[in-house]
């Protein structure tokens, strides 16, 4: 029998293995839980689940942040990144020039006079001629969402270059002219000053136009020209999407993290978030572009997201760059030692401005915000994803050293760096910071065969903040791994602090990263993804303390190995190959079949010589089963990006394993599944090759392991068992309730037999939710709610049984009297 304790230390075999029946009703089962309500574990975090936020995928601008016209300030310009437009902006992008009824002018874009020193762009509008008016319309974007009877708050700033007066009309309007809703309102004089206007629609669209126009000649200047709904969430102006904001809050999160991510550190330092430049009036703030190619109005800046944090229930993880530009852009860039203090007084000066008191520089700021309480800011996050480099390590603990000493009550997260093997965790733990963001997007695969990761995780270092995580899609087999995975926080409370999905928006028709994001959006649907009902189901059923339990179930492992062929190939490399041998039995080089690539017997080894190919393969003309399949061969790189791959259980081009050595760009070995024609990384760790030299490669496969060498050393050693039953149990003491979360991950339906010990009393019926349905089932934003959690009623007891559907996840909170 395996206890909590012992089951962490062995969790990768007794999953799989045949124990003895607990009971009766558990021997005609797949699967007997026994839950110790008595017995508690860890107490799990009190703010465990939540959300992390980085403007991507047009999150902020176009879609959480309310603000309907694009390029209010005329700031646009040309920029790099992941969007395809990037290179298309320009000052005057969204922009058209409207003359009716004769008028006639012109447009551009000065800089002789600006708003302030911020908004160094403006837009001067010459009137040779009025006719029915001369000005300018916004599209928005991609066409702007109106509704009837909605109210809209339009504002913008003006001045003539002479002092005149004159009429503005300010109308929104179809593409084909038809008016929506019009306003008039004069405009006088030759120094900036604000209008404000509201506007009514009277129908709906979502092509629609924001029109302002003018009845006079000469150059009205203008700027700064925005328009909100009046219903925001709170009814806040500037304020955010309501129906975005109620999606976020439906998910129980209990922090936020902002406002990234790769933008936090931007494409360069030249363009890093400072968070300095996001709060005071909005007309003064200095816009920016971000990583992923797009501009941001910082409208939805450092005081709103705090807002946010308040209005969701969330606490705030605001995110700080450390000094170093982004590690996967080059030239890679460092702030000198000796000019870093600015840097570090953002960190202290944020405190400042969350916490300090109203006659403070930066708490007199947030007061004259609106907000003289103080925010009550408890975390800062110094740096996201850094990668482990000596400057780094060199700049870092000045960050520490500072916050520590101005403000000891303040707990620091800091970043163990890209991928599962955490380069900076030691650099972490050195520091001796609270906790430490990891950050992984691995195949659905990955996260269910690593669900135990952290049973065996070092213990009295840093706790783990799991900040950015997903399974790279939405079909529910994703949700459902994920699901998976979270078992495992949960198993292990006493070091997993906090873990959020990330990305969390993404606008459907802007989508920089296109693997997978927790909600997607247009100007009026809302789409929650399967992944995002798994985030809802454990947010909100989460617990206070985990209990100890026993899963058993049937052994899973597999028969003798199916026949299969195996094989060799690269990726964008040039390489050879000799000596093959499998079981101890030549593989002669003629024996190889071509399938992709260009590979030729040359002074008697086997090459691959197209550079090109991503990937080259060739295949054995034989094929190999039994209990055992042992591949021996040589390779050398010869030229080109990465190293060489190992191929094995070939069955077909849509279907095998291979050993990738020197993949990744040459800063990885992993063992990677093509299954069905879908491509999963089983494991990878640090590791490269060397262009030139000979190595000597292992693979040896049994049914339910594979192992791999490489030059005689143990690369991987890896469970390929497949997946069974994944089960989290935990207390919600003032609910009075067991809480099981049962996740299957098979394509099977499993039958369960559970037990609950350790009360005095069970009530007869449970409280269930399940999600569950087609592995490949997603939800679109013309099918929102293909996927959606079941809730109903089950019979429960002492003991007994409950079907858990294939790819499904099922939450039971159970009504018990615990004893004491």
């Amino acid at each position: 029998m395996l206890s909590m304790p012992l089951f962490r230390l062995l969790r990768p075999l007794c999953v799989f293995i045949v124990l003895v029946a607990l009971s009766p009703v558990a021997r005609a089962a797949d699967a007997s839980i026994r839950v110790h309500a008595d017995q508690l574990g860890a107490p799990l975090s009190p703010h465990l689940y939540g959300l992390f936020f980085e403007d991507i995928n047009f999150g902020a601008d176009g879609g959480l942040y309310a603000e309907l016209l694009q390029n209010r300030s005329f700031e646009y310009f040309p920029c790099i990144g992941w969007n395809p437009r990037s290179e298309k902006y320009h000052a005057l992008y969204a922009w058209e020039k409207v003359e009716r009824g004769g008028g006639r002018g012109a447009m551009r874009v000065e800089r002789g006079i600006p708003l302030n020193r911020n908004n160094t762009n403006y837009l001067s509008l010459h009137v040779d001629e009025p006719g029915d008016g001369v000005g300018v319309r916004n599209l928005g974007f991609d066409g702007i969402r109106v509704d009837a009877g909605a109210k809209y708050r339009m504002t913008f700033y003006a001045r003539w270059e002479r002092n005149a007066r004159g009429t503005a009309t300010v109308a929104l309007e179809t593409p084909d002219g038809e008016v929506l809703a019009r306003r008039e309102l004069p405009v006088t004089g030759n120094q900036w000053r604000k209008y404000v206007v509201e506007l009514t629609a009277d129908a709906d669209a979502d092509d629609a136009q924001l029109v302002l126009t003018i009845d006079q000649r000469g150059t009205l200047c203008l700027d700064m020209i925005s328009l909100f709904p009046l219903d925001t969430y709170g009814g806040r102006e500037n304020g955010l999407r309501a129906d975005l904001v109620q999606a976020l809050k439906d998910l129980n999160p209990k922090f936020l993290r902002f406002p990234g991510g790769c933008i936090a550190h931007g494409h360069s330092l030249q363009n890093a978030y400072r968070w300095k430049d996001t709060v005071g009036d909005v007309s003064q703030r200095r816009p920016n572009w971000n990583r992923w190619g797009y501009h941001q109005t910082y409208g939805l800046g450092y005081y709103e997201y705090f807002l946010l944090c308040e209005d969701i229930g969330a606490t705030a993880l605001p995110v700080l760059p450390v000094g170093v530009s982004c590690g996967f852009n080059e030239p890679y860039q460092c702030v000198p030692i000796g000019e870093l203090q600015p840097w570090i007084d953002d960190a202290l000066d944020l405190i400042e401005f969350a916490n300090g008191p109203v006659d403070s520089e930066w708490g007199a700021l947030r007061a004259e915000m609106g907000h003289p309480e103080p925010f009550n800011l408890q975390f800062i996050c110094l740096g996201n994803e850094e990668h482990d480099t000596p400057e780094l390590h060199e700049r870092f603990p000045h960050f520490v050293k500072a916050v520590r000493e101005a403000h000891p009550e303040i707990k620091i997260i800091g970043t163990s760096g890209l991928g599962d093997g955490v380069p900076l965790y030691p650099l972490m733990r050195q520091q001796r910071v609270y906790s430490s963001d990891e950050h992984y997007y691995e195949s659905p695969e990955w996260y269910v065969q690593h669900q135990d990761r952290f049973d065996s995780f070092p213990r009295g270092g840093p706790l783990v903040f799991v900040g950015e995580y997903a399974s790279r899609g939405i079909q529910l087999q994703n949700a459902v791994a994920e699901a998976a995975y979270l078992t495992g926080i949960e198993r292990n409370g006493d070091l997993v602090d906090m873990a959020c999905y990330a990305p969390l928006f993404a606008h459907v028709d802007h989508t920089q990263w296109t693997a997978a994001n927790l909600i997607y959006f247009d100007k009026r649907r809302v789409v929650k993804t399967p992944n995002y009902y798994v985030q809802q189901l454990f947010g909100r059923n989460k617990g206070d303390v985990a209990v100890e339990y026993e899963l058993e179930q049937a052994d899973q492992s597999q028969g003798p190995l199916p026949a299969a062929a195996v094989g060799v190939g690269t990726w964008l490399t040039a390489a050879s190959f000799d000596k093959a041998t499998v079981n101890d039995q030549p593989l002669a080089n003629d024996q190889w079949q071509s399938r992709l690539g260009n590979f030729q017997i040359e002074d008697g080894v086997y090459r691959q010589t197209d550079q090109g190919a991503d990937p080259a393969m060739a295949t054995s003309s034989t094929t190999f089963d039994g209990d055992k399949t042992v591949i021996r061969l040589r390779f050398k790189k010869d030229d080109g990006r990465e190293g060489a791959l190992v191929v094995f259980d070939y069955q077909d081009e849509d279907n095998y394993l291979w050993w990738n050595i020197g993949g990744w760009g040459n800063t990885f070995h992993g063992i990677e599944r093509r299954s069905g024609g879908a491509a999963s990384t089983l494991v990878r760790r640090p590791g490269r090759v060397e262009t030139g030299r000979w190595y000597d490669v292992r693979v040896e496969r049994t049914p339910g392991r594979i192992r791999c060498f490489l030059d005689d050393r143990l690369v991987h050693d890896y469970a390929d068992v497949p997946p069974g039953l994944n089960v989290a149990a935990a207390r919600d003491t003032e609910a009075g309730q067991v809480i099981l979360k049962l996740i299957n991950p098979t394509n099977r339906d499993l039958d369960a037999a559970v037990e609950l010990t350790g009360v005095d009393s069970v009530g007869s019926t449970a409280r269930a939710i399940v999600l569950a349905g087609a592995p490949q089932a997603v939800n679109t934003i013309t099918a929102p709610n293909a996927i959606e959690p079941v809730e109903s009623t089950i019979s429960v007891g002492r003991e007994f049984e409950c079907r858990v559907p294939a790819s499904s996840v099922q939450v039971i909170r159970i009504d018990v009297d615990a004893a004491k």
